[in-house]
């Protein structure tokens, strides 16, 4: 079991829903709000989102000599690309089989 699915069964346990002689029926079960949970953990990062945490990590690690990310930072693609394989390695380890 993955830590997304291990995460989402802990958030949203399994519930047998007896649905007879209710008044209403509910829209959504456990399972759909895990899966839903699963999804949006495994989805891809929005350029928006990759740009703000390379902005983060310059910003961060940058040495006082270094110009401000909002100047023209010659690092900036390199940052983008080192954002990319850090959420590509944090949903690879999410997602694998324990």
């Amino acid at each position: 079991m993955s830590i997304i699915s291990s995460e989402a069964e802990r958030l949203y346990p399994p519930e047998a829903v007896d649905c007879h002689g209710a008044i209403t029926i509910p829209v959504y079960t456990s399972d759909d709000l895990a899966e839903a949970y699963m999804d949006g953990a495994e989805r891809q990062p929005t350029n928006e989102e990759i740009e703000a945490g390379a902005k983060a990590f310059y910003e961060a690690l940058k040495p006082d000599s270094y110009p401000q990310w909002d100047s023209d930072c010659a690092l900036r693609a390199e940052y983008y690309d080192a954002m990319r394989l850090a959420v590509k390695a944090m949903q690879g380890k999410a997602t694998e089989d324990a």
